[in-house]
């Protein structure tokens, strides 16, 4: 079976964190490791079926999900050659009660354990009742027939996909129907019903992991029906070659269309839902499926490096936390299908029967009459309110829509140049240094990149797709070079972190072990300096005065504060003035020049020039702000880097600033090198100041000129929701 990628569940974690969330794991050593395992399986599940469902359901919920994954681990691993796995899968439900199972098998290390120490599975299935144990071995029975069957068989017709995605989804479903039939939980549903439910979370992981499984070795079965992708290639891993692009796309758009198929019936199988935790239960992976197709659709990663996800797993934290009925169910559908709306490309071959899909769903979801009653689950739509702020203050309360998600494709195409302008085949070591804050782990959420795609759509220059013919090329060469500004404001921001890490001794960057830590000071000094040389490169071939004046000035500030930062005495690092101003220079400035350069090369006038360079400023100082709390505050696992590590540098911030107005005596300590801080836990009142240049970015937006057009509304919604979004988060 295909398997669901790799996420950040730090949303998630968040959550339970903030809930104090305390799960009842049994004491005894078999439950404890059924728990353990299934935690790190899928934290989601481990999370929902806690949340969710009641103690006596509970356990039995996950035996099944473990002995599934047992399961899967058999199918899954290509060493096993075909003439062993087929009686393995065939006869694996009667090794359910085997506490001597002898299988070597699995890629992952804690699929490899659940294997070896599957006596453990074996004894907490020993002790659940009855009907559960029938449950469980039932469906092990028919999903491992149904897997043997697809060992030697290929998905060539549509009917030999949902074949397949029956029997390794669909039949789960049918089964745990009539276990909640039992249990008093629902009232029954036909089979086609059930059948949905794992029909659409079993092919969004197909569609979504198609590199994933492509790039498996040994080589693993792909489970694309020919009767689709033949449509547009000729051989199914032709889809994965750049100069096949469009056609990849269109091919993909076909898939997530026939995915769409069994939205509508997933809706009316948890309308049926009768226990409100049930419900919770079963809406989480439909939620998830259908916000990933979302993501996928007309998405070329999914043939490169694969979609990330993440917001979708801040989505089914927000689901547990917060759902309570069917009709947040149908707000969530709702709402993520007006975001598939806004993808669909009228060229696509298929696009009249995607639309005419996303709007039976939607209809769906109206007819019902319940869309009144929902709660906003807009982290992929755009649609819903988001609470103010400060209360009384500027216009922190619009409608809230995903900022990175808005620019997601944009933001791909930038990465990938960014990419393509650090290599530097004559140097390949350099190359390679340069290189690593782009690879996976340790590029961030491109915060930078961000705010300038969704300026550059918010002075009045439309998205992609959305002029008339004639003035397309004026367009793509306006939007090329904005889009070169968020590459240069990347690169110089990535260099002056390199830099940083030498200056501060960093060992971990986000987690991960830094540049300068694997391979020395030097060489990541040059690698910060190499692409500082492509930024100015890529900056003088805009041959644009004022723009190459702007960033020019941004990276002398970057110098300046840094010498600040280094050479202040003790009584100027007491200095509230010195600490602002050292902030401009390091974070705002960059931010402020680049959004006022996004700005003339749109030859906006000189108001809307200052407006875009207030919004960046304030931005850049919010951001700081926060990030030098979380610094003071924070643990190495939720910053990426050495608690209190600024701290112990001598670098004061600002709420060590705040401290020492009301704690004078802290002047001593600083003077002393920080040896033994006092507790300081009152300088956090004062997240009031980065809430008040929040306040004052946010103002800047409002007062641009009006605007009718819908694309530039939804992005100085998007800008305006940065600013929430910097003075929250916890990392």
């Amino acid at each position: 079976m295909a398997e669901g990628g790799e996420f950040d569940f730090s949303p998630l974690a968040q959550l339970i964190a903030a809930r104090n969330f305390k799960k009842p794991i049994p004491p005894e050593p078999h439950w404890s490791f059924c728990y353990s395992n299934l935690q790190k399986e899928s934290p989601i599940a481990d999370f929902a079926i806690h949340q969710c469902l009641s103690p006596e359901v509970r356990n039995t919920f996950c035996v099944l999900h473990l002995v599934l994954r047992a399961l899967d681990t058999v199918e899954d691993d290509m060493n096993i050659p075909s003439d062993i796995k087929v009686p393995i899968l065939e006869t694996f439900h009667r090794r359910t009660y085997d506490n001597n199972l002898h299988l070597k098998c699995g890629t992952k290390t804690h699929h490899k354990d659940l294997i070896d120490q599957f006596h453990h599975v074996s004894t907490a299935l020993s002790e659940l009742p009855k009907d559960s144990q029938e449950v469980i071995v039932e469906t092990t029975k028919r999903m491992g027939a149904g897997m043997a069957k697809f060992v030697l068989k290929q998905v060539e017709t549509i009917d030999d996909y949902d074949e397949y995605c029956l029997v390794v989804n669909g039949t789960a479903w049918v089964e745990l129907t009539k276990y909640f039939h039992a249990h008093n939980l629902k009232d029954v549903t036909p089979d086609h019903l059930s059948n949905a439910m794992g029909f659409l979370s079993q092919k969004q992981h197909i569609i979504q992991d198609f590199m994933e499984d492509m790039n498996r070795i040994p080589k693993a079965p792909m489970y694309w029906p020919r009767q689709i992708w033949s449509k547009y290639v000729d051989k199914l891993e032709d889809l994965a070659y750049e100069e096949n692009s469009e056609k990849a796309v269109c091919c993909l758009n076909d898939m997530v269309t026939d995915a769409l198929l069994h939205a509508e019936s997933c809706l009316e199988y948890m309308s049926a839902l009768q226990d409100p935790g049930v419900l919770r239960f079963c809406a989480i992976p439909q939620i998830y499926a259908i916000g990933s197709l979302t993501l996928c659709y007309n998405n070329i990663e999914v043939f490169r490096e694969g979609v990330k996800i993440r917001h979708l797993i801040r989505l089914c934290a927000k689901v547990i936390d917060e759902m309570k009925s069917m009709s947040d169910v149908y707000g969530a559908f709702y709402d993520i299908m007006s975001t598939l709306k806004t993808k669909i490309n009228n060229n696509d071959p298929n696009a009249t029967k995607t639309l005419s899909l996303v709007e039976a769903i939607q209809c769906v979801c109206e007819n019902s009459g319940l869309l009144n009653q929902r709660n906003s689950y807009s982290e992929i739509g755009l649609e819903g309110k988001r609470h103010q702020v400060q209360q009384g203050g500027s216009s922190l309360v619009e409608e809230h829509v995903d900022p990175f998600f808005l620019v997601a494709d944009e933001l791909s195409l930038v990465g990938n140049r960014l990419r393509d302008m650090v290599v530097a085949q004559e140097v390949p070591k350099l190359a390679l240094a340069a290189e690593y804050f782009f690879e996976m782990g340790v590029q961030g959420k491109r915060f930078r990149p961000t705010i300038l795609l969704l300026m550059a759509s918010a002075l009045n220059v439309s998205l992609p797709g959305s002029l008339p013919d004639y003035a397309n090329d004026a367009f793509n060469g306006l939007r090329t070079r904005q889009q070169r500004i968020a590459e240069i404001t990347e690169m110089i921001h990535v260099a002056s972190l390199l830099h940083d890490d030498v200056l501060d001794d960093a060992d971990t960057r986000r987690g991960v072990p830094s540049l300068n830590y694997c391979m020395g000071n030097k060489l990541s000094v040059l690698a910060g300096d190499f692409l500082l040389s492509r930024a100015c490169v890529a900056l003088a071939s805009l041959n644009n005065t004022e723009v190459v004046t702007l960033l020019s000035t941004a990276v002398e500030h970057l110098v300046t504060g840094e010498i600040m930062q280094m050479s202040s005495t003790s009584e100027q690092r007491c200095s509230m003035d010195r600490y602002m101003k050292k902030t401009f220079y390091k974070t705002a400035s960059l931010i402020a020049n680049s959004c006022k350069a996004i700005a003339l090369l749109a030859d906006r006038e000189t108001e809307v020039a200052t407006l875009a360079y207030d919004y960046g400023r304030n931005l850049g100082l919010a951001f700081q702000l926060i990030d030098d709390i979380l610094d003071f505050t924070g643990t190495s696992a939720s910053l990426g880097k050495g608690s209190l590590s600024d701290i112990r540098h001598g670098i004061i911030t600002a709420p060590i600033l705040f401290a020492i107005e009301e704690f004078p005596q802290l002047q001593e300590v600083i003077s002393r090198g920080f040896d033994n801080p006092p507790n300081v836990e009152l300088a956090l009142e004062y997240l009031g100041l980065a809430i008040e240049h929040a306040n004052l970015a946010a103002t800047a937006i409002d007062a641009l000129p009006q605007s009718e057009d819908d694309n530039v509304r939804i992005s100085r919604r998007a800008l305006v929701e940065l600013t929430h979004i910097v003075i929250t988060r916890t990392k």
